[in-house]
């Protein structure tokens, strides 16, 4: 039997520069993989990424999030990906977000690997569970995942709270602002700062926590942007508490939402 086929059946999913480890030569190892491919035993995926045809399986396909896990070196599980990962939210099968050094965007059969510009930060390595087995992937911690959601605007704000507040969560408010401080966006204290307190009951959040986020808004008034919203001229209403323009549904949201005060400023 064929010694990457041997080597690499249980993992299933590979890349040359794993097979090159168990052949040294590079250029035999070449040779040996497209044998493989050849008679169908193995099937590319990508330039220098593979995945084994179990006899006992056909049609078989990788895990989309360890397909993601293994296109970059320095590939990071991020965003509504990393929510699926953490089993926050459901798996979105069509776009997968990773966070490596260099944003880019790789098409692979029917999915799209969008990969957006990370930083060295708030990483966990986990056991991720697939149909064929577990494996060792790097995944952002819940913290900087809700921030980079935010960041991207990949989910909207209506089912950020919604999962914040349905779901039994845990967060650290002194890891989130130390990751405010990192990306230097002041826009995020405004929209952190608004997620949070709408759910800061559920999250089990000071409220002198809220305060200190308070205390880093800009005197600049920022858009709270979504993806998806189709109107020409979107309507947006200004929410005072965090110096930000809110879309229409997410300002009726958080005024039905809003926490009573029980702190009072000084004149």
């Amino acid at each position: 039997m064929n010694k990457i086929y041997k080597e690499m059946y249980q993992n299933k999913l590979f890349t040359l520069q794993e097979t090159n480890k168990i052949i040294k030569n590079n250029q035999v190892c070449r040779n040996n993989i497209n044998r493989l491919i050849k008679q169908e035993l193995i099937t590319r995926l990508k330039a220098g990424m593979y995945y084994i045809n179990p006899l006992d399986n056909k049609g078989f396909y990788p895990d989309t999030i360890h397909i993601a896990s293994k296109l970059r070196p320095d590939a990071v599980i991020s965003a509504n990906s990393a929510l699926t990962v953490l089993k926050l939210a459901s798996s979105n099968e069509s776009i997968i977000y990773l966070s490596a050094k260099h944003a880019s965007k790789i098409r692979i059969d029917k999915h799209t690997y969008k990969i957006i510009k990370g930083f060295n930060f708030g990483i966990d390595k986990i056991e991720y569970q697939t149909s064929y087995g577990k494996f060792e992937i790097n995944v952002t911690d819940l913290e900087r995942t809700i921030i980079d959601c935010l960041r991207t605007r990949i989910i909207k704000g209506q089912d950020l709270i919604q999962m914040l507040r349905t779901k039994q969560i845990e967060l650290n408010t002194r890891k989130m602002q130390t990751y405010l401080e990192k990306y230097n966006m002041p826009i995020l204290y405004s929209k952190v700062g608004l997620i949070l307190e709408l759910c800061k009951t559920q999250l089990k959040i000071d409220d002198s926590d809220i305060e200190k986020l308070r205390k880093k808004l800009s005197k600049k008034i920022f858009y709270y942007k979504e993806r998806g919203i189709k109107l020409i001229r979107p309507r947006y209403y200004y929410y005072k508490e965090w110096n930000i323009m809110l879309p229409e549904q997410l300002y009726e949201l958080a005024k039905n939402l809003k926490p009573i005060q029980t702190t009072t400023t000084n004149k």
